[in-house]
């Protein structure tokens, strides 16, 4: 006996000294001279277990089990070893039998979290992590595991409470640094995200996730060198990893590198060619290089492959709004899909009539409306709706905005001094800021955004308050049961269009935004048409390249035939790329449009960019996805703007600008007509030079700058709507 002893004592040295070879002959030789040594099972199938062998573990340790049933350890490591084979749900049952035998058992309560976690139980796996922390102080393995798994279920203040605990355990622990840096990253904390970051990469420069998010973070922050850095770090330390070329798309196409983008998103699909997040991301890279075949194709690949991808779905039914020939019919229908399969699970939790704030026929009081956008900046859909929601308070309107966004500006500035609630939402998940606006109850919600960027259509299918409304930042229907009105106008949706829209349609008098121009007179002074100086005529195209296609192409090649000497300019940011402008000078020239003539100009600050619309004679809008800001912008500065609308929402917006600003001439009936009005402009120089001189005055005088009168208009329509049924 003694003999055995001393080899058992002398296994465990090897054994924790990590000679598992040695340790194993000895744990041999003892069950060969005592077959029934159940420590000696046990630990040779630890040893197994160590050495990538779990079956032979399972196996050992079993039989270790039936000479002793009564040691906590033993059932401990054979949960380990049933999880390395797969087998789940006998992990979990042996680490609760471990916990039973000894309820103190920390490590065990511990193993059991990870079996739970790698069953999906994760509110079972979060209390187990917590009774395993409590057990033993100083448990940092534990902390951050439950901080993980608090992170996926979405519960991120306390993931992030359970993340610091386990750093103040262990300062070094470079792991819950980085993952604590990605939840501050997700939170919309960018600058607390970089500094937690470079804490783990202070401790392993090398950490590919940490510097993958450290893009991120600098990105957000608008440090795009030092995003491209840590992006090129990230690849450098794992090639092989396709996060990090995603982030490095990411920031090359925040940079409108989209040749340099798409190049990275390939990379990552030659690694992982079933990542469905590379796929959806080079889709929204070639729909920026305006080929829309191959941003539908990627896009329709990734949902085969990832069906749950939402915002996927959200761009298939945006990218239809694009295509020649689009009907009413087929944009709702798109929209409608997206609903069946993200909208339709959560039906059953909408607040109705009467649950959220009481209603206006009931009490005294303003109208609480609550409005979410990430665009409460210098951006096409905040400029549309400021005007009119610094209005809404004068009508007796309670506003609680939601800020989707972490950037701020002065347009930011203004929408803030009209609430009477501004609330950061960007680092909640849809079901958190569900919850927070129920707390709140708005009257009605209203949605800025639609299936557009930074849009939350997950939340309005939640339907967190009674009366929700799509307005100004989306040129669709939403396609959602849960949105109940539509804010348009006559133009957009002409009678006898309702039924081609999800939501009851609400129109304004006049036009359904209220533009805010940029700029003062002085800054952006008024200039004479630039043909009148004797140089040629210039038509310009300020729009993005995924509205044009054949047919405005070949309308362009004909008019610049028709008008000798002329030239075109082409302004948007997706030309800063010089791959991109490459493939559209082939296609120009394909389309029978001599490039020289062609001038191709890339992202601007808002005033040059107002100057370069100042520098055409006649603009020519895309068909049939009409300019909405670069249609106000350029006749802002007093340039016609010639338009073949369709029945399509998003066909029609010159058409209304042009319509409600009195600018007569430029609605074209089919593509000769077009051509035909183009070129006509083009000879009227008088016209031009008067267009110039007066058009400023009537817009900023009209309806299309009035948000007050819009404003009145619709605040009579929400409180008709809040009315209780």
């Amino acid at each position: 006996m003694a003999t055995i002893q001393e080899a058992m004592a002398a296994a465990v040295a090897h054994h924790q000294s990590g000679r598992l070879g040695e340790a194993a002959a000895l744990y041999h030789a003892v069950l060969d001279a005592l077959p029934g040594h159940a420590d000696a099972a046990h630990l040779l199938g630890v040893v197994h277990l160590q050495s990538g062998q779990p079956d032979r573990a399972v196996t050992l340790i079993r039989g270790a089990i039936q000479h002793n049933h009564r040691v906590a350890d033993y059932h401990d490591n054979l949960g380990s070893a049933l999880k390395s084979l797969g087998r789940l749900e006998e992990a979990v049952a042996a680490h609760r039998q471990a916990v039973r035998l000894r309820p103190e058992f920390a490590q065990a309560l511990y193993n059991l979290g990870n079996a739970l976690e790698a069953q999906g139980r994760l509110e079972e796996a979060a209390t187990a992590f917590r009774q395993a922390a409590a057990r033993r102080p100083g448990y940092a393995r534990a902390r951050f595991n439950l901080g993980n798994v608090l992170a996926a279920l979405g519960r991120r203040a306390d993931a992030d409470d359970a993340y610091r605990a386990a750093l103040a355990d262990e300062p070094t622990f470079v792991e819950a640094h980085a993952n604590r840096g990605a939840l501050l990253l997700a939170l919309e904390r960018p600058r607390e995200a970089a500094a937690e970051l470079a804490r783990a990469l202070a401790l392993r420069p090398d950490h590919a996730p940490a510097l993958s998010n450290l893009a991120a973070a600098r990105l957000a922050l608008g440090d795009r060198d030092g995003a491209e850095l840590a992006a090129r770090h990230a690849v450098a330390a794992r090639p092989d990893l396709a996060d990090c070329l995603l982030r490095l798309g990411e920031v090359r196409h925040r940079a409108d590198r989209l040749g340099a983008a798409a190049a990275a998103y390939r990379t990552a699909l030659a690694w992982e060619p079933a990542l469905a997040q590379a796929l959806a991301n080079l889709a929204l890279v070639r729909q920026g290089q305006g080929l829309l075949d191959a941003a539908e194709a990627g896009n329709r690949r990734a949902l085969v492959l990832d069906p749950t991808l939402a915002d996927v779905r959200s761009n298939l039914a945006y990218l239809l709004l694009f295509r020649p020939g689009v009907t009413a019919a087929a944009v709702l229908e798109a929209h409608r899909d997206w609903d069946r399969v993200h909208g339709t699970p959560h039906r059953g939790r909408w607040v109705k009539p009467g649950k959220a704030g009481a209603r206006p026929g009931t009490r005294k009081g303003p109208l609480t409306v609550a409005i979410l956008s990430g665009d409460f900046r210098r951006h096409p859909a905040g400029l549309f709706a400021l005007r009119t929601v610094e209005a809404l308070p004068g009508h007796d309107i309670r506003l609680l905005l939601y800020a989707n966004q972490s950037e701020s500006d002065d347009v930011t500035d203004r929408f803030r001094r009209a609430a009477a609630q501004w609330t950061p939402v960007a680092g909640l998940t849809d079901a958190e800021l569900a919850a927070r606006i129920r707390h709140d109850r708005p009257d009605v919600l209203i949605d800025l955004a639609g299936h557009n960027a930074r849009g939350r259509p997950g939340l309005f299918a939640r339907k967190p308050a009674p009366v929700q409304v799509a307005w100004s930042g989306y040129m669709a229907t939403t396609g959602l049961a849960a949105m109940d009105a539509l804010i348009a106008d006559r133009h957009h949706v002409p009678d006898g269009m309702e039924a081609f829209y999800a939501e009851r349609v609400l129109r304004m008098p006049d036009a359904f935004i209220a533009y805010d121009p940029p700029g003062s007179d002085d800054e952006l002074p008024l200039t004479p048409p630039p043909c009148l100086s004797g140089g040629p005529v210039t038509f310009g195209s300020f729009n993005i390249l995924t509205k044009l296609n054949d047919g405005v192409l070949a309308a362009w090649a004909e008019i610049l035939g028709r008008v000798p000497e002329s030239r075109l300019l082409m302004k948007t940011k997706a030309l800063s790329c010089p791959d991109t402008a490459a493939l559209w000078r082939g296609r120009l020239a394909a389309a029978g449009i001599d490039p020289g003539r062609v001038t191709m100009v890339g992202a601007t600050g808002s005033l040059d960019h107002m100057r370069h619309c100042a520098s055409v004679d006649v603009a020519l809008d895309p068909f049939p996805f009409s300019g909405s800001t670069t249609t106000l912008e350029t006749l802002w500065m007093g340039v016609p703007v010639v338009t073949l609308p369709g029945e399509t929402f998003s066909s029609r917006h010159s058409l209304a600008f042009l319509s409600v600003a009195g600018v007569e001439g430029c609605i074209a009936a089919d593509p000769a007509d077009y051509v035909e009005r183009a070129v006509a402009w083009a000879a009227d120089r008088q016209g031009l030079a008067e267009l110039r001189r007066t058009l400023r005055t009537r817009m900023a005088a009209g309806p299309l700058c009035d948000g007050g009168t819009l404003a009145a208009a619709l605040a009579a329509d929400l409180r008709a709507l809040a009315l209780p049924h």
